[in-house]
């Protein structure tokens, strides 16, 4: 069987952590957009004063363009389903799908593919009570930018965190936790299907980071279940978190050092990541059983 020796990646992270309060909407604005365009950076996901590191969708996105490859139109979930999804937990699990296909086809700069999931988002923050992060206002400024792709992605984040903090207010804490688990299952449907066709190390170095990322989720959705509405998808996950056990980390430790220029922390750490191809073939077979379950009317 054949082993893949994925080399060493040096991490970055910025020395704050996210601030939600109004004083601080200068520095939290620019933390969002220090995690939406750092492809190495993840996500903090506070939830209860608890920080989850969870790789921003967004991330992936950028990650396959860097590739340079080409935008796969196939990838993205079909927009028709929308209107069936009836129970909140669907409409959220699917916003996190939705706001990640929009992510993905903003990114490549596709105006016309970016507005109809733009529609479908819309449709959903309604449905879920959340017009006020995808307004009128948000919805004209997102148009009138569609062809301007760092704008446009920079907008999508500022409206998917508005949401969460609305959510999280208003002690919805559930239905975040289930748009951050949409948005990472598509996530990983994007890179374990294009490493299948690919065989790309930097999209293999990426799945294999998602081990503890997934332990982060499994744990978001058990805490945050009263309804018992998780209990499907966390054996799903839990199944799938003993695939991503197989894969081995070996954590290299070196000294954190500061940018001067941005006064950002540059954490020099480094893992060696070692997974071989069933493993690969494994993860890649489950996440599409979970997509399906999610994305199924």
């Amino acid at each position: 069987m054949k082993k893949a020796i994925l080399k060493p990646l040096v991490f970055f992270a910025a020395g704050a952590v996210l601030l939600n309060s109004c004083g601080e909407e200068a520095k939290t604005q620019k933390k969002v957009e220090e995690e939406t365009f750092d492809e190495t950076n993840s996500f903090r996901a506070v939830f209860d004063d608890q920080i989850f590191s969870i790789p921003s969708p967004i991330q992936t996105g950028y990650l396959i363009k860097k590739l340079n490859l080409n935008f796969d139109e196939s990838l993205l979930s079909d927009r028709s389903t929308v209107s069936n999804y009836a129970s909140e937990h669907k409409q959220a699990l699917n916003l996190g799908v939705y706001g990640t296909d929009l992510g993905y086809a903003s990114m490549y700069g596709q105006k016309n593919t970016s507005l109809n999931y733009l529609k479908t988002i819309e449709t959903l923050s309604d449905a879920l009570g959340l017009d006020a992060a995808f307004s009128a206002k948000f919805i004209a400024e997102y148009e009138s930018n569609s062809g301007n792709e760092d704008k446009t992605v920079k907008l999508m984040s500022q409206a998917f965190k508005s949401a969460d903090n609305f959510l999280k207010n208003a002690n919805r804490k559930s239905v975040s936790a289930k748009i951050l688990t949409g948005g990472w299952v598509e996530s990983m449907h994007y890179a374990t299907t294009l490493n299948s066709r690919t065989q790309s190390e930097d999209i293999q170095r990426r799945i294999a980071q998602q081990k503890q990322s997934l332990e982060s989720i499994i744990e978001l959705l058990g805490q945050y279940n009263e309804d018992k509405t998780n209990d499907e998808l966390l054996v799903q996950l839990k199944d799938l978190k003993e695939s991503f056990d197989k894969i081995v980390l070996e954590y290299v430790y070196d000294a954190p050092s500061t940018e001067a220029d941005n006064n950002r922390m540059k954490l020099n750490h480094t893992y060696n990541i070692e997974f071989d191809e069933a493993i690969a073939e494994e993860i890649t077979a489950k996440i599409a059983v979970i997509r399906n379950g999610i994305i199924k009317a």
